[in-house]
Parts: C-alpha cells; structure tokens; sequence
C-alpha cells in the first residue's frame, strides 16, 4: 500500500468535507447513480519477451452527488470489477489468471444543463484500489497485490425521462492506475478506459 499517497488523499478529503460542509447544511440537489460499466485496460507490462495485460470485462457501480451549488457536485463512487489475466512469452503457453478491483473514488462534477433538461458534466477524479490477490490457473497460490491510489477524469450526462425523477445515464472515465503483485518489482499497467450505462434518481 502506498502509505505517503493514501495520507495525501486522506488530507484531500479531509479539506473538500471542510469546504462542503457548511454549503451542505443548506439544500441542495442530490443524484443516485447507478448501472453497468465496461473496463476496457489500455496498459499493460511487458518485460523482456513476457507481456502481462487485464482483459476487458464487465462490472457494476453506484455514486451519490450532492450539488452544494447548481454547477458543482461531489460524487463518492463504489464500482467493482473483475478482471481475466493473461501472462504471454514467446515460445511458452499463455499463462491465464484473474484479479478483482473494488476502486472508491471522489468524482467533482462541474455541470452545463441544457434547455432540454439535458444535463451534461465533467471533472476530475481521486480515489483509491483496492486490488484482489492474482490467481493464476497454473498456480495453487495466489500472489497479494498492493492496494494503489488513483486518479483520472470523468464526465457524462443524465437525460430525463419525461416528468420523473429518473434520468438515462451515460458517462465515461480515464483512470491512472497500476496494479502490483507484492513479489513482483514492476507493476502491470492498467489505465482503464470506462464506459457506464444506468440510471439517475433524482431527489
């Protein structure tokens, strides 16, 4: 676990809950959000002639927004992902694997509404892995990952539908994050590209 950067997070939060808190008292919008999301890796490691790389997979997240003013929104988002492994060197089979991702991140939203109700946003990302041990098909045991902080940008749009609550949700995320098995001295680069499809309650 990167101690140095889970305390710098630590501190962040520590100062967006100080900035929001007495904006929070008041009322202000708040957003459930949740769906599927498609994590599709655009890193990988490649040592000598051995590539390791996480294929893409399919996972779930939910968030909650509060809007402290009618353009800025903080998100806390949970998601949870399971990634397949695949180990390549030339001239040996394929090694195959798995690792799981719990990943909690703050999202700070800045929104644009449309005249339509069309409600469209973007902004950055901190947040923190939360790594499965690897599981190696070939091997009896598992080898323990470090934990990772992360960031990246986000953003995406809710569409009402009709006069509800509930809005279509779209969005879409770029996320710095590696994951390190703990015997291993190189990490395997993952920096996922993230789709989500779901839906927004609105209350």
């Amino acid at each position: 676990m990167r101690i140095r950067e889970f305390a710098i997070l630590c501190v962040v939060a520590l100062f967006v809950s100080g900035l929001v808190s007495p904006v929070a008292a008041e009322s202000g919008d708040k957003q459930l959000r949740f769906g599927l999301l498609y994590s599709s890796p655009t890193d990988e490691l490649t040592s000598g002639a051995a590539t390791t790389e996480l294929d893409s997979t399919l996972g779930f997240m939910v968030g909650f927004e509060y809007h402290f003013t009618d353009m800025i929104g903080v998100e806390p988002t949970l998601s949870r992902t399971s990634f397949d492994l695949i180990d390549r060197q030339s001239g040996f089979p394929d090694e195959n694997g798995d690792t799981d991702l719990l990943a909690l991140v703050v999202n700070v939203n800045f929104h644009f509404e449309q005249d339509s109700g069309l409600d469209l946003y973007a902004g950055p990302t901190v947040g923190y892995a939360f790594w499965g041990d690897i599981n190696l098909d070939d091997f009896q045991d598992a080898s323990p990952t470090d934990d990772e902080f992360m960031f990246g940008l986000n953003g995406g749009l809710d569409y009402p539908l009709g006069e509800s609550d509930w809005s279509f949700h779209a969005g879409l995320s770029y996320l710095f994050v590696d994951v390190k098995d703990q015997d291993n001295p190189e990490a395997i680069g993952v920096n996922p590209l993230q789709l989500m499809v779901g839906f927004t309650y609105n209350f």
